[in-house]
């Protein structure tokens, strides 16, 4: 059984590749999202189990 792991996967909304990394803190991948949200508002963020 793992560790319960989400991968993050930004991308802005033209498709453009930003930021992906893989967390099971919650808090810490809200605040790496937000820091990117403040350059490039309407983000695409994709949340899949990272087995």
């Amino acid at each position: 059984m793992g560790i319960g792991m989400i991968r993050y996967r930004v991308e802005g909304p033209d498709g453009e590749f930003l930021d992906e990394f893989a967390t099971n803190a919650p808090d810490f991948a809200k605040e790496r999202i937000d820091r990117i949200r403040k350059y490039v508002p309407d983000l695409n963020v994709a949340e899949t189990p990272d087995d």
